[in-house]
């Protein structure tokens, strides 16, 4: 429900006409909109489909794919090579195309992207897990372990996992920056949020208009996504994950 007249920090929805386009202040960090509405609150709100859909692909994807990619390093001939196949094909199907056939199929929303995405995203945990298992297979500890007889989870819990996730970890803050890319990108065409609730990318269309004379109501979404990308592959890097 759209409140006019409130203009309250908190409410991204807040009409306030009689305050439009106000400069930043203390009850407004990051001043208003064309409809008096808070920036600031748009701001910090619009990150809530880009933050469903980072848990959702980092879920899914890390989970289908080192399962995936542990199939195609230690299950049966017959099971690898189809599994294989499928990753190899899925990583070939580019993940917009994917998730503009989802919405026009399901209707535009968060979890559409996050479908498109977790069909594409698990591929290359699946293809590199499987590197990662096979150079593992080689090294003492893993030969060792199979020589004592330790039960092949146990193995995988104790050797193998520690030893893929540096490189897993990488990759999930490059995939959780693309996801909060390919959300803004949607929600720049309107396939990725609903009408009226607050998004980086469906704030930068509807404020396009004002680039050139309130360039910060553009700014401050772009800004946010970006910061968010980086700060993403910052904590998700290696070297957070792998030894010291």
């Amino acid at each position: 429900m759209l409140l006019i007249g409130s203009g309250r920090m908190g409410d991204p929805h807040a009409i306030d006409l009689g305050n439009r386009l106000a400069a930043p202040s203390l009850s407004h960090l990051l001043g208003t909109d064309h409809l008096g509405r808070d920036l600031a609150s748009r701001v910090i709100w619009g990150a809530v489909p880009s933050v469903m859909a980072i848990a959702i692909v980092l879920a899914a994807g890390i989970g289908f794919g080192v399962t995936a990619g542990g199939v195609i390093a230690l299950g049966p001939r017959p099971l690898r090579q189809a599994v294989s196949w499928l990753a190899e094909t899925a990583l070939a199907v580019p993940t917009l195309v994917t998730a503009l056939v989802l919405s026009a199929a399901f209707g535009a929303g968060v979890w559409s992207v996050a479908a498109a995405l977790v069909a594409t995203s698990w591929a290359p945990y699946a293809l590199a897990s499987a590197a990662l298992f096979d150079r593992a297979r080689a090294e003492p500890y893993w030969q060792a372990s199979q020589a004592l007889g330790v039960s092949l989870p146990a193995a995988l819990r104790r050797h193998m996992l520690p030893n893929v996730w540096p490189a897993i970890g990488a990759l999930a803050g490059a995939d959780a920056g693309r996801a909060v890319v390919l959300v803004a990108s949607l929600g720049f065409i309107g396939l990725s949020a609903d009408t009226g609730r607050p998004e980086w990318g469906a704030m930068v269309f509807e404020y396009r208009m004002f680039l050139f004379t309130e360039p910060r109501l553009v700014l401050a979404p772009i800004l946010a996504c970006a910061l968010t990308t980086v700060f993403l592959h910052i904590g998700f890097d290696r070297h957070r994950f792998g030894p010291r």
